[in-house]
């Protein structure tokens, strides 16, 4: 995230498994939004492991585009 310029980061977003499915998401990150703009944010970004696609759904159907690829690798066997 440090090549995107200012802006406000979500770092974490999670629902009971059990409440999910109920727009409990989407009403927690539009908050989050609505928090972060107030605070004078032009931009908001954040991440997802590649497979949550669950996720990934949620954020999209927000406004979230994909903008960088983040690449891992252990260092021990």
């Amino acid at each position: 995230m440090s090549l995107r310029g200012p802006a406000g980061v979500v770092h974490d977003l999670f629902v009971d498994a059990s409440r999910r499915r109920e727009g409990i998401g989407s009403l927690l990150l539009q908050a989050a939004l609505s928090e972060i703009t107030s605070r004078g944010a032009e931009r908001v970004v954040l991440s997802t492991a590649q497979q949550n696609k669950t996720a990934q759904q949620l954020f999209a159907a927000l406004g979230f585009r994909p903008t960088m690829i983040e690449m891992t690798r252990e260092l021990k066997d």
